[in-house]
């Protein structure tokens, strides 16, 4: 079915975009109707198609979208516009067959709230009201980041530039390749990663243009320029301490310098986020002594202190092949860990994708792992792709 715009006679391009999505053209015509007066309705036919709009119009208010489609259903699409679009709403409208998937994607945080199948009118309108109040009030949250980030951090960004440009270039380079983890590793629209990454930098300030020439250049330090390196982050923690809304981009630059407490736990957003960062500035910084990418990444692995799955995403995004190959194993959903590579789709029992194939396990995932869990059976054997360096004892069917 072709992509079109529903307009009501009153239509007014002010109104908020919403998107439905199902692969029945009668269904979409009737949500259509429902809704047509108070918003802008356009429609997709599958989940393709509805990426495929999102890219050409922008990120929605809200989607509405169909649990069971051909290719893609309503869980991985809604999975994919929260991390391509984290603000727009995401509604899943389900049968009642379908109840605990939906509840399921919901504790996952993918999905904001789901309406059974078919909706009437006044349940439909009212859910979609609350969705798209919720992302008018993101993006009201969002543009008041933004102001502070253009005058807070962005500010500090421009006395780097201006005070010691060797540093920050440096650290663009590490922001850049810190978006270039993220996205292999689905971690894309998080800016506190990205800011932590550039903050992390901030530091440089304090330190001379010498020094940091040297660091750029690979050429050794003395014991004193080593210690004024090493300080950076701790630095940019006092730059940023009384910025608003910055906890986690605090929380992932103190855990550069600091040794984790065992008893807080933190968010697996952080956790990853710590992961990612250190794996890019240690990169970055054989990267600068001279060593090509399959060196410096050697290096990093024999280090035996990154995380292996930061690696493995490092080595996808330099284009390189591992000395040593992944094992193909087939491990117990439960007991897939960090790093390891997913061969196969993560389905229901109901055979619902829950998580697509060639996703690599992050904290974030294995939280979203236990989520599903919770909620909705999950087949019990996946075929994962196990790191060659890997010894932990997973279970294995025999």
């Amino acid at each position: 079915m072709r992509t079109e715009l529903y307009r009501s006679a009153d239509a007014d391009n002010n109104k908020p975009l919403v998107l439905l999505v199902d692969d029945e053209e009668a269904v979409l015509e009737t949500l259509s109707l429902q809704l047509g007066r108070d918003y802008k309705i356009m429609t997709a036919a599958d989940g393709e198609q509805a990426l495929t709009v999102l890219g050409e119009h922008g990120p929605a208010a809200a989607v509405i979208s169909d649990m069971r489609m051909p290719r893609m259903n309503g869980i991985e699409l809604l999975r994919r516009v929260q991390m391509e679009y984290p603000s727009t709403t995401r509604v899943l409208h389900t049968g009642y067959g379908d109840m605990a998937t939906a509840v399921a994607a919901i504790n996952s945080g993918g999905v904001y709230r789901y309406l059974p199948k078919p909706a009437d009118t006044e349940a439909l309108r009212g859910a979609l009201r609350e969705s798209v109040d919720k992302f008018e009030e993101a993006m009201a949250e969002r543009e008041l980041l933004d102001r502070t980030l253009r005058t807070s951090v962005k500010a500090l960004f421009g006395v780097l530039e201006l005070s010691n440009p060797p540093a920050f270039n440096r650290a663009g380079r590490i922001s850049t390749l810190v978006g270039e983890l993220c996205h292999t590793l689905q971690l894309d629209g998080l800016w506190e990663i990205e800011v932590a990454a550039m903050a992390s930098q901030l530091g440089a300030v304090t330190v001379p243009a010498a020094t940091m020439n040297k660091l750029d250049r690979g050429l050794p330090l003395t014991a004193d320029e080593q210690a004024a390196v090493d300080a950076m982050p701790k630095i940019a923690l006092r730059l940023l301490g009384d910025i608003p809304m910055m906890e986690d981009v605090l929380q992932i630059v103190r855990g550069l310098t600091e040794t984790p407490d065992p008893s807080v736990e933190l968010p697996p957003l952080v956790v990853d986020a710590i992961a990612v960062l250190r794996t890019a500035i240690a990169f970055e910084l054989l990267e600068s002594r001279g060593l090509n990418n399959a060196a410096a990444i050697t290096a990093l692995e024999e280090r035996g202190d990154m995380p292996a799955h930061v690696i493995v995403a490092l080595r996808r995004v330099k284009g390189v092949r591992a000395a040593v190959q992944d094992t193909i194993r087939e491990v117990r959903v439960v007991e897939l860990e960090v790093g390891f590579r997913l061969v196969e789709d993560v389905v229901a029992t109901n055979g619902l994708v829950l998580i697509g194939k060639e996703t690599v396990i992050t904290e974030l995932m294995l939280d979203r792992l236990t989520n599903f869990a919770r909620a909705v059976e999950l087949v019990e054997f996946v075929m994962a792709a196990v790191p060659g360096h890997h010894h932990s004892n997973y279970a294995v069917r025999r």
